[in-house]
């Protein structure tokens, strides 16, 4: 519990940070803006949650004029999870339009995918959803094209996707991005991350989101993946 310990130098936070640079400043506010996540993870007290969103408010500002404009867009997604968590969701939707700003004006297409699944999810539950579906058409798209060709930034939103399409019966759209679920799944596994088993089939990750959904209606005819 290595964060209790950190968290007992809270009170002399400032006064660590006095007459440092923006650079010291940012690593300074991280390293207790983690303690207080890790704090939250442990004991579930939202306590944590309400310090770390102020830390993270000043930190974004220090990323802002070092110029580290893709931590500051994941930042922002982050700090609009835990926004949520306090119920304050439009403020984080707020924060994630700003995100999505931030990755289209610097060219961070995984900011960009993050940022709008997550905007994507919160209309949804509001009842838009069309626009709901718009975003987390445009949050597969980015993620496509993310900066890292990392293809772990493609699953969640993936994921997400094919869920959202199969729950509305869409299933000729959501077809294709099943496939493209398992390939992203298997490299990542080659990767080593860990997301999916090698051995997955088409047939196999289309039941699991079928299960999801709550139960496939295919108005006629074998569905194409089951055939691998």
């Amino acid at each position: 519990e290595d964060w209790r310990g950190v968290l007992k130098w809270e009170g002399r936070m400032e006064e660590l940070m006095a007459r440092q640079s923006d650079v010291y400043c940012e690593s300074t506010l991280d390293i207790f803006s983690f303690a207080h996540r890790a704090g939250f993870n442990a004991t579930g007290s939202k306590d944590h949650l309400r310090s770390l969103v102020g830390m993270e408010e000043r930190r974004l500002l220090l990323l802002a004029n070092l110029q580290r404009f893709r931590d500051q867009g994941e930042a922002m997604c982050e700090l609009a999870d835990f926004l949520c968590f306090l119920e304050r969701q439009s403020e984080a939707s707020t924060w994630l339009q700003r995100a999505r700003d931030v990755g289209a004006a610097h060219g961070f297409f995984s900011v960009e995918s993050k940022a709008c699944m997550g905007l994507g999810k919160a209309v949804m539950k509001e009842g838009r959803h069309e626009e709901g579906l718009a975003l987390l058409r445009n949050a597969v798209a980015a993620a496509q094209l993310n900066e890292t060709d990392d293809p772990a930034y493609e699953i969640v939103p993936l994921g997400q996707l094919v869920g959202v399409l199969f729950t509305t019966n869409a299933v000729d759209e959501a077809e294709p991005l099943v496939l493209r679920y398992r390939e992203a799944a298997k490299a990542q596994s080659e990767r080593g991350g860990g997301y999916a088993s090698t051995s997955w089939t088409a047939s196999s990750i289309l039941r699991a989101f079928t299960r999801h959904a709550g139960g496939l209606k295919r108005p006629r005819g074998r569905c194409a993946l089951c055939s691998t």
